[in-house]
């Protein structure tokens, strides 16, 4: 039976895990009924919650971007290189356009690729390593070989190479991220798909895959019923850095020139800001504010993943202890005893 230990004043009391000791928990509130558990273990610790608050923010700074930005991201309204002041908070760069609205806008180009890349990268690695993981045999060997053959491939030279040949078949902002995003996925999935076939190899001989088994169950069911939300935590995981891994190659391949330079995009800016040789003329917010704007999104996305260790340890998560009732001194009982203490003496 757990014991649950009464907390300090002011404390929250450190017990263990409702589920696995056992016991239900039901959601209190109207918040506990609406967000799954998981999403508020995810969440639960401070880090995590900071970095999701980081990371809602410059999503809806970039979704709402034409409602926040005081000019359009393209248009030369302003002087040639001026610094920041109060019409242009971030300043302007040598072409006399706004560099506040352009962050603001290429933000969306951005992160619209890093959400597609994780999004797809996670599928891709659920699909191939997952089946790859529990099937074995022949199927396993040559979806092995798929995967080492994409993870031995230099990932960046290769983007440059495919971006290089049909880089210009992109007709607009979204056909440009969409593309991007899957030349970013083709490179980069492997990582992935070799981590879920690992961890589906150890939760193969598990006793409720077993169970599953002598019940007749279908090899789908078992691998996307019963061993899927086993891997909650791993697929968490693998969004997170997923995404963050593609936010990262857009900005690069847009700074070394090789993505679509009419897309104005964190790294566009970063390609414009050098190619003009800002740091010589010291302009140094052509190139502060973007570099800024991804080291925030990146650094939003580690905290969050900080959650994943609570979700995958049940050990580390905090519950709240219920306070328990009052004892109230027993005067009968504990008279009588002591009486008879007495007269024993």
């Amino acid at each position: 039976m757990t014991q649950f230990v009464e907390p300090a004043a002011g404390a929250d009391a450190l017990v263990p895990d409702p589920i696995a000791a056992g016991q239900v928990v039901s959601s209190t509130g109207r918040f506990g009924a609406i967000v799954p558990r998981w999403v508020r273990t995810l969440f639960g610790t401070r880090l995590s919650l900071i970095g999701l608050i980081i990371f809602v923010l410059i999503v809806l700074s970039a979704i709402f971007a034409p409602l926040i930005a005081t000019h359009a991201p393209s248009d030369m309204n302003g002087p040639l290189g001026a610094a920041p002041s109060w019409s242009h908070p971030f300043g302007t760069n040598d072409a006399g356009q706004d560099i506040f609205s352009q962050t603001l806008y290429g933000g969306r180009f951005s992160l619209a690729v890093g959400v597609m890349v994780g999004l797809a990268v996670t599928v891709l690695a659920i699909l191939v390593g997952m089946i790859a993981g529990y099937v074995g045999g022949w199927l396993d060997d040559a979806l092995s070989m798929l995967m080492n053959v994409f993870l031995i491939l230099p990932g960046l030279p290769l983007l440059i190479v495919v971006l290089a040949y049909i880089g210009h078949a992109a007709d607009g902002p979204v056909a440009a991220s969409a593309l991007m995003a899957t030349v970013i996925t083709v490179t980069g999935w492997a990582w992935g798909g070799r981590v879920m076939r690992a961890q589906t190899m150890s939760l193969r001989g598990r006793d409720f895959v077993d169970a599953a088994i002598i019940n007749g169950e279908s090899t789908i069911h078992i691998v996307f019923r019963d061993v899927l939300p086993n891997m909650l935590a791993l697929i968490v995981n693998t969004v997170i850095l997923s995404t963050m891994g593609g936010i990262l190659a857009e900005t690069s391949l847009n700074y070394l020139g090789f993505g679509d330079m009419t897309q104005v995009t964190w790294g566009t800016m970063l390609f414009y800001a050098q190619s003009q040789s800002v740091l010589f003329t010291h302009e140094w917010w052509c190139f502060v504010f973007p570099g800024c704007a991804i080291a925030l999104t990146v650094m939003s996305m580690i905290l969050m993943n900080n959650g994943v260790d609570a979700l995958a340890n049940p050990r580390l998560r905090k519950v709240r202890a219920p306070k328990p009732a009052r004892m109230q001194p027993a005067i009968g009982p504990v008279s009588s005893a002591a009486g008879s203490l007495e007269t024993a003496e």
